[in-house]
């Protein structure tokens, strides 16, 4: 249907057991404060939802070899998002230059690839001739740790590359388009100088789009980070610009000062200790809360936008909230004695006095518990929610949990988080979502080191950059609206952002698209929103997500034209992967080894495909991506021979820890009936709710099954897109709360017209 296809070069345009949270700068950290279901700004309704239309993604736009090749020097280019590893070689198809498309005050990568050669050279980059003197463009060695690029580091002009002698070599461009870039193309010139050769050009392309990125951040983010070490030599306007620009934003947002209880209430130098707030009027602006508070969360005589959401103090560690003595009183246990619970509300109610004051309330937030494990945490989670409510209704505070009623429906009283931080894998969509419906709260996601396939994992150096880019569109698809972890160090050489922060600030910037097409505003539960169809074909849940790079690349390109107004329907990905003709395919979920036994499988004249817990292979066009699917010891069979069922439910396979897993099957695009039958036949799990979603179709949502029916058999037709029909099972129970058994036995694929 004509859509028009992008070529993007990743090229970096730079400027300069129990869960465990993400926060405080240990492994156990938690997040902060989120902004999801916020209405539009305006406070009108959401903008009508348009048609959609396809975006059939090109494998070659995006991948090829450059025609400016020369014998000696392979040049090859992948999304900035592929992360080539050092066996990787150049693609076969051929095309002139680089090419990259961005909207205003928008950072874009490209990539460009050399050999493997040998030898040194210098490559540099003319200013784009047509844009004003405010772009800005980097050339960065992407150099590598254990085989994956990582660390970026800046050349300039006279500065060699030695290229490596098994692997490609991988420069990153980034360019920062200005403010007031005119739409259309721009070009200019890469020159590579190998040593004692002669010069080779390459075409850089760049596409702007008729708009603008706003400076205000709407992906709210809460990193765990050293500000001092982001400033490095420089000055501390320099390291917060540096993560201003990446969209992120650290915990100590007013770093060198803050909003703590130390400084802000129990400081001998203040003219009224613990009776009036304290913003440090003796202190040197530089040092001053009450300078530092309207510069970096204003924006005030800096960037005119400040970051979106700052944490004003958190627990003292993970298992106390608040400090053991306050102002010369002892707390007693963690919920307080009246004498200090008193003292806190009043410093809790000049805080929001202050903050009120000085337009700041909306932009903070208390980080109040982390984690809680038990049902005492979750009694005094509550407590203090109340406790905060009481004495400062309108201070915005922050816990790292997933919304839950053992925390907001107590019987002690009803109280509600403005933001919870919900672990990724404990996140409970259908509560969640009643929060934020009737209660105007936010949920925010954070990862944890060992988070396993099928979810996004962005903290892990040996996962593909997807990970990182996936997460704001993974997090529209559900209603989250930022995210958090512990350890946002580790995305930084000092002040030196790596290729992961990169990649993190596309998936910011790719969320600012998503916000726009909104008619800016943010998704709301239970509200179709504009892109909404837009996301689905990449993203439908938290474990189904693309792994295809090239085809993200020309979606976010149709994207961009959307919101531009140059394309009337929202972009819909579809990608012909080449996998099996449409046809009906029939798959029985047992061990291969074991029974049935019958080779071909054929129960009522279908001839059944036998698989077991093989991992995603390319080659057989099927598999599975989990947290156990390799081991054998909790990825198990089951056969029941039990009466009244034919082969293809006696038999089944289940993750016994739980686990939420995801089987794919490569066919041809199309619309088709899906059939799948959960539970086994021999006996009922009253206790372990039943999970399976198809393409991002629930068709058995937290069923459990019984001895009277001990096997559930749902179907659903579904619009098949991207080449691969996707099967989620399991996972963490809505009602449990606890990770569930799900029997999977079979599956039925029949095309429709």
């Amino acid at each position: 249907m004509g859509a028009r296809r992008a070529l993007l070069i990743v090229l970096v345009l730079a400027a300069c057991g129990d869960d465990d949270g993400p926060a405080g700068g240990d492994p156990d950290g938690s997040v902060r404060d989120g902004r999801m279901p916020m209405p539009r700004m305006d406070g009108a309704p959401p903008p009508p939802v348009p048609d959609a239309g396809p975006v059939v993604a090109d494998p070659t736009a995006f991948s090829y070899r450059l025609t400016e090749s020369s014998a000696d020097l392979v040049l090859w280019t992948r999304p900035a998002t592929h992360k080539v590893p050092a066996e990787e070689r150049a693609p076969e198809a051929t095309q002139s230059g680089l090419r990259l498309s961005a909207a205003r005050n928008e950072h874009e990568p490209v990539q460009l690839l050399l050999g493997p050669g040998s030898g040194s050279l210098t490559a540099s980059i003319a200013p784009f001739a047509s844009l004003s003197g405010a772009q800005r463009t980097e050339i960065a060695v992407a150099e590598r740790e254990e085989g994956w690029p990582e660390h970026l580091r800046p050349i300039g002009p006279s500065d060699g590359v030695v290229l490596e002698g098994g692997a490609a070599t991988v420069l990153w461009l980034t360019v920062y388009v200005p403010e007031d870039a005119p739409a259309g193309d721009h070009a200019t010139t890469l020159t590579l100088t190998p040593s004692g050769g002669a010069p080779i050009a390459v075409p850089v392309t760049l596409h702007v789009f008729d708009f603008a990125l706003p400076r205000e951040i709407h992906f709210a983010s809460q990193l765990n980070l050293s500000v001092a070490d982001v400033v490095g030599d420089g000055t501390v306007d320099s390291g917060k610009t540096t993560l201003y620009e990446h969209r992120l934003t650290p915990a100590s947002v007013a770093w060198p000062s803050g909003f703590n209880w130390g400084i802000t209430w129990e400081n001998d130098r203040s003219s009224n200790r613990c009776e009036v707030l304290w913003d440090e009027p003796d202190e040197g602006d530089a040092y001053s809360i009450g300078w530092l508070s309207r510069r970096y969360m204003l924006g005030e005589g800096w960037n005119g936008a400040g970051f979106p959401d700052s944490m004003l103090f958190q627990f003292v560690d993970n298992s106390t909230p608040r400090p053991a003595s306050f102002c010369g009183i002892d707390r007693g246990d963690h919920f307080g004695g009246d004498a200090y619970n008193a003292e806190w509300s009043q410093f809790l109610g000049a805080l929001e006095a202050y903050l009120t004051d000085n337009g700041l309330v909306d932009r903070t937030y208390w980080y109040v518990q982390n984690e809680p494990q038990d049902d005492e945490d979750h009694r005094l989670a509550a407590h203090l929610c109340r406790l905060s409510r009481s004495a400062a209704p309108n201070l915005r505070i922050a816990v790292s949990e997933e919304p839950t009623p053992a925390i907001a429906e107590r019987p002690e009283g009803a109280c509600g988080y403005d933001i919870w931080i919900a672990h990724i894998q404990a996140y409970q969509e259908t509560y969640a979502h009643s929060r934020q419906r009737d209660h105007g709260e936010s949920v925010w996601l954070y990862s944890l080191d060992h988070d396993p396939d099928p979810f996004p994992n962005p903290t892990r150096l040996d996962r593909q950059g997807l990970h990182q880019r996936i997460l704001p569109w993974v997090s529209w698809r559900v209603r989250a609206t930022g995210w958090a972890y512990y350890d946002g160090g580790r995305f930084f050489d000092g002040p030196q952002p790596t290729v992961r922060a990169a990649l993190l600030r596309e998936g910011f910037e790719d969320y600012e698209y998503l916000w726009l097409a909104n008619g800016s505003g943010h998704p709301e539960v239970d509200v179709d929103a504009v892109p909404d169809a837009t996301v689905a074909s990449v993203a439908s849940s938290l474990t189904s997500w693309t792994d295809d790079p090239d085809a993200l690349m020309a979606l976010r390109f149709e994207l961009g034209r959307f919101v531009e107004g140059s394309r009337d329907t929202v972009p819909v990905l579809e990608v012909d992967r080449g996998g099996r003709p449409r046809a009906a395919y029939y798959v029985n979920f047992q061990d291969p080894a074991g029974q049935p036994t019958a080779d071909p499988l054929v129960i009522d004249g279908r001839t059944y495909l036998k698989v077991g817990w093989v991992p995603w292979n390319e080659e057989l066009g099927y598999g599975w991506l989990g947290e156990n699917v390799g081991d054998p010891a909790i990825a198990l069979y089951g056969y029941d021979d039990v009466a009244g069922y034919d082969e293809a439910a006696r038999s089944y396979v289940y993750d016994d820890y739980g686990r939420a897993n995801r089987f794919e099957l490569a066919l041809e695009n199309g619309r088709y009936e899906v059939t799948v039958a959960v539970g086994r036949p021999a006996r009922g799990y009253p206790g372990d709710p039943h999970n399976a979603t198809i393409e991002g179709t629930v068709i058995v949502d937290d069923e459990p099954t019984t001895d009277a029916m001990p096997q559930l058999v749902r179907s659903a037709v579904v619009d098949l897109r991207d080449g691969r029909l996707s099967l989620e099972m399991g996972g963490r129970s809505e009602t449990t709360g606890d990770f569930a058994y799900t029997f999977l036995a079979y599956l039925h694929v029949v095309p429709v017209d």
